[in-house]
């Protein structure tokens, strides 16, 4: 199987079984005003989901800017995916806790995430809020997230879907494409707390080491956006207030972003990766990818869950230690 096919093929996939539960009009309140360029690829991917199936954006706010407006029953609430499902990034999932609780007669729909708990306490708590919502369908990118989900959220609407970065249109990668210089190796290495003990002293022969660039310097665009966010901060009861960051962190996050995500791997003719997102996007870019698992195994996981048939898509040799759930 050649990228394209297998890419057609989750495409497919995302499309069968996301559409038939999202409903005409959509709003999605979480979308990633920040500088993490996995998430942006996905928020990017989700709108270009919507367009190709003619929904009708009704909004886009994030954790700064929802507030919670009455909503008509026969709007979707879509939740973005990623790998913030659990207490890893607690501030996130509280997040969606409050949405699910705030809108009981609305469908809401998780878009597919990663799981992981190191509190038992947490998963009873939330399975308990969840549990309470009739209408609320919970997607897993893979089968370790997916069995966690049918073990405690059983009484949510279950499903198994590959990550929605794969619906990434065209128009933002074909330019991207066969543009490395020659045995060029980008490794691609996360400095946050999902990096694995003893990554460093993993061999690479890359002629390049980085994080998400816009992680290792804060580009001037994103500073512009937190300056405005600083500027407006006392008009915090206007209606205009959130709607112009809304508008600025669609420049300053969703469209920059997904070109510097783009323009970063498009330069080597090989990657590296510590992030699923590296990983996915070198898929998209066609690039063969060398993969290290994070703290919770989370690449691994979609990898024997989605990326069978693929020769370029293979595990560093030497693994890490992964933590047990």
């Amino acid at each position: 199987m050649n990228y394209n096919q297998k890419i057609t093929f989750l495409q497919r996939e995302i499309e069968k079984i996301i559409d038939p539960l999202i409903g005409k009009k959509v709003i999605i309140p979480d979308a990633p005003y920040y500088a993490n360029v996995g998430d942006v690829l996905i928020w990017q991917a989700t709108l270009d989901f919507l367009k190709k199936t003619n929904r009708v954006l009704l909004s886009v706010s994030s954790q700064d800017t929802f507030s919670y407006p009455k909503l008509d029953k026969d709007i979707t609430i879509l939740l973005m995916g990623g790998g913030n499902f659990g207490d890893l990034w607690r501030f996130l999932q509280e997040l969606r806790i409050n949405i699910i609780d705030h809108y009981p007669h609305n469908r809401i729909v998780m878009l597919p995430q990663s799981i992981w708990y190191d509190d038992p306490a947490l998963i009873s708590k939330d399975s308990d809020i969840f549990s309470k919502h009739k209408d609320l369908h919970l997607c897993a990118r893979d089968r370790v997230s997916y069995e966690f989900l049918k073990k405690h959220f059983n009484n949510n609407h279950l499903y198994l879907v590959p990550d929605m970065a794969f619906f990434l249109s065209e128009s933002h990668l074909k330019r991207y494409r066969n543009v490395a210089n020659t045995n060029s190796n980008l490794f691609l290495l996360r400095r946050d707390k999902e990096l694995n003990e003893g990554i460093v002293d993993f061999e690479c022969r890359a002629n390049t080491i980085t994080d998400w660039p816009s992680l290792e310097k804060r580009p001037f665009i994103i500073k512009l956006y937190v300056k405005i966010r600083e500027i407006l901060k006392p008009y915090s009861h206007s209606k205009w207030k959130n709607k112009i960051l809304d508008l600025t962190a669609q420049i300053c996050f969703r469209k920059k972003l997904t070109r510097d995500g783009c323009k970063l791997l498009s330069r080597y003719s090989h990657i590296t990766s510590t992030r699923l997102h590296g990983m996915i996007l070198a898929i998209l870019l066609h690039k063969p990818v060398r993969y290290i698992d994070n703290t919770t195994g989370k690449l691994s996981a979609f990898v024997n869950t989605w990326l069978d048939g693929l020769p370029d898509i293979e595990p560093l040799e030497r693994k890490a230690k992964t933590k047990s759930r």
